[in-house]
């Protein structure tokens, strides 16, 4: 669920940040869990470690302006 949302909204032109990312994440397992899933959500470094192990399918990349480009 997480990874195809991920590269919709990236083929979409708004790719995700480790923020955002780890705030849907944390949006879904709620829903699903309810108060089994800790407040704080899931870790730190969680994130980083979703999308190394889903490198195949998804990558972070740093964006740049659209003015420097014309």
């Amino acid at each position: 669920v997480v990874i195809d949302y991920v590269v919709e909204l990236g083929g979409r032109g708004f790719p995700r940040n480790h923020d955002r990312l780890k705030q849907h994440v944390d949006e879904i397992l709620t829903a699903r869990l309810g108060d089994e899933f800790p407040a704080g959500g899931v870790g730190k470094r969680w994130t980083d470690r979703f999308v190394e192990r889903h490198s195949e399918r998804i990558s972070m990349s740093w964006a740049s302006p659209l003015d420097s480009k014309r």
